[in-house]
């Protein structure tokens, strides 16, 4: 889909902002609302835009929050798309329901996804409960991990499993069960690769170190996943 509609912020600097008499412009906004980020104030530009046109409700903090929370009910069908989640066991994070929105033929991407759910939060307007999940094996651990937080980098993950995570990392990245987008350029020499760290010695890419076997003298490539590397959940619905 195109540029990002809307931005997960708080609803009562929106509607503040959108309460105001004066014309909004990044700086102006910066001012109002004590940022400095300039990309911050254009988010809440660009997010009252959509509000302004999709919900037009400002008479009060309350009429704004239930208007806008009837007008995400029926454009995102979010009734449908929760419950879909429910039925699977699955937990709600912003990968989750865009696969979700997907399944209903609606578009929307990984940010307008995490508005939507921050505002149901900030409104009180959802409830999540925990369901139980065995996780005997360290591959179960970090693919829960993983579709629990819905994206992580790659450091969270090594601080928490070790050096050992990569390993696991490319087996659930090679099964589908999570996405790795700094892996998907080099897919067909990963798919085949039996040992990581003995990689034909010629490969080019910043995911690959070369390194030179002094019993052999052969040159490999080894795998080194960069520590901010995203790894995401990956839902198939």
């Amino acid at each position: 889909m195109g540029s990002v509609r809307f931005y997960p912020l708080p609803l009562r600097n929106l509607y503040r902002l959108a309460t105001s008499q004066e014309k909004l412009s990044p700086e102006s906004i910066k001012g109002k609302l004590g940022i400095r980020s300039s990309k911050t104030a254009e988010h809440y530009r660009k997010t009252l835009e959509w509000l302004k046109r999709e919900v037009r409700n400002f008479s009060s903090m309350d009429g704004f929050t239930s208007t806008l929370m009837r007008r995400l009910k029926e454009e995102f069908r979010l009734e449908e798309a929760i419950e879909i989640l429910r039925e699977r066991y699955i937990p709600l994070t912003p990968s989750s329901l865009v696969a979700a929105l997907s399944k209903l033929d609606i578009d929307v991407n990984s940010t307008e996804a995490k508005a939507i759910i921050s505002w149901l939060k900030q409104t009180n307007a959802l409830r999540e409960r925990k369901v139980p999940i065995l996780t005997l094996s360290l591959e179960d651990r970090v693919l829960e991990e993983v579709r629990d937080r819905g994206s992580v980098t790659y450091a969270s993950l090594r601080r928490s499993y070790g050096d050992e995570v990569r390993e696991v990392i490319v087996s659930l990245w090679r099964r589908g069960l999570i996405e790795v987008p700094s892996l998907e350029r080099y897919r067909e020499v990963l798919e085949k690769a039996e040992d990581l760290d003995r990689l034909p010695g010629d490969l080019k890419g910043k995911v690959f170190t070369s390194w030179q076997d002094r019993i052999d003298g052969k040159t490999y490539s080894e795998l080194v996943i960069p520590l901010r590397a995203r790894i995401e959940a990956r839902w198939s619905l």
